[in-house]
């Protein structure tokens, strides 16, 4: 049974859920939260951490994920949310250059791997390291160094081998916590039962996304990438991927296309609650070209023309009887170049599945969850002639 937990504290009343509650009953240096989807875990982490600090002074928290992009859309997001909720956010508390903030005389600071000056630089007594299979064992090492009290990682388990399983929960000192979104009374019905059809059509999925169970060796739709630094200087295409959402993520993939064979991707931007008005200016802050064309999903034309009306190429991807298969066999022609700091595509290119129906028969129809950047992806590369990606082949 979902329960509504009232936490209690003698400076104010959080409502959490059980995995608030198990976190802060744990008395080790380290905590390991492996959850599945909506399981409250990292909403629950900065709670905890929250009620922590209003009862403590001249303390450092740290909040870290791999690139500070996803790091803003996500726990730092949450944490703001949860402050404002609680009608404790005073703006003259918070630095927006430095990406802190002042909570009852102690500091939280935000940062991630793309700033290594900070991340190696300062010493701190508690530490979230959030989607922590992100980060490598060496940038692990370096955090925990560094930190002289409380040490705290969440993540999906979709990785069936990683340093976390061999380097952290065995130690005598971590406390292992597993959650669920059934862990989550506050998880919209909608959110749920999308979850729950994960048992029909993706069963090897529900273990990780719903159960929160390590993935074990599930074969995916795509194995024709790698990991790189960084993008190229000199291509020979270019062209952007967009894939709309609001609740669901909103996913812009710049794609550069070398030899005709070499396609490199960048995760530009991955942030839910984006209205069309918010994602213009996102575009305008990112310097997105406005001559370079962005391919977008099909179904929403109002909101392709609004970004046509601010100045942008963007332009509706085609739509055939067999598109969705026919652009996934596109995209496979090519071999696929990841950017490191990308993680919100390597996250859901290693969980991308066909689904299987019920004589476990692969089929020709992917998984639709967990798939807002490569379904951007396949716009950009999965349309039109293979040595023209950009120019051929578009609805007007």
């Amino acid at each position: 049974m979902r329960t509504k937990t009232p936490i209690m504290s003698n400076i104010l009343k959080i409502q959490g859920t059980p995995v608030l509650a198990k976190n802060l009953a744990v008395k080790t240096r380290f905590t390991v939260n492996q959850g599945g989807a909506r399981s409250s875990k990292t909403h629950s982490i900065l709670q905890m951490y929250i009620l922590m600090l209003m009862q403590e002074q001249k303390k450092v928290l740290t909040i870290t994920r791999k690139t500070f992009p996803s790091l803003r859309a996500s726990a730092m997001r949450d944490f703001f949310d949860i402050l404002m909720g609680l009608n404790m956010y005073n703006d003259k508390y918070r630095n927006k250059t430095e990406n802190t903030y002042v909570l009852n005389k102690n500091l939280i600071e935000f940062v991630s791997l793309d700033q290594p000056q900070k991340i190696r630089g300062g010493k701190r007594d508690y530490l979230f390291m959030n989607e922590a299979n992100e980060f490598t064992l060496e940038d692990f090492k370096q955090l925990n160094m560094r930190t002289s009290d409380k040490v705290v990682l969440d993540y999906n388990p979709s990785d069936e081998y990683h340093w976390i399983y061999d380097w952290v929960i065995p130690r005598e000192n971590c406390t292992f916590i597993k959650s669920t979104y059934k862990d989550n009374p506050y998880c919209p019905a909608e959110i749920v039962k999308e979850i729950e059809y994960l048992k029909i059509v993706d069963p090897d999925g529900y273990q990780i996304y719903g159960l929160g169970n390590k993935g074990e060796g599930v074969a995916t739709i795509y194995s024709n990438w790698h990991i790189v630094a960084n993008m190229p200087e000199e291509y020979d295409e270019r062209v952007y991927g967009l894939d709309f959402g609001y609740n669901n993520p909103t996913s812009l993939t710049e794609i550069r296309v070398v030899d005709k064979v070499n396609a490199y991707l960048d995760e530009t931007l991955y942030e839910t609650r984006l209205t069309n008005s918010d994602l213009i200016n996102r575009m305008r802050a990112l310097n997105i070209p406005k001559g370079v064309l962005i391919k977008c999903d099909s179904a929403e034309p109002d909101r392709i023309k609004e970004i046509r009306d601010a100045g942008y190429n963007a332009r509706p991807a085609r739509k055939g009887k067999n598109s969705v298969k026919d652009g996934i066999d596109k995209v496979k022609t090519f071999i696929l170049h990841i950017t490191d700091r990308s993680v919100n595509i390597k996250k859901e290119i290693k969980s991308y599945k066909w689904q299987v129906d019920k004589d476990e028969r692969v089929t020709d129809v992917p998984v639709k969850y967990n798939d807002h950047s490569l379904d951007g992806i396949r716009y950009g590369i999965g349309d039109g002639k293979k040595t023209r990606i950009g120019i051929t082949d578009l609805e007007d």
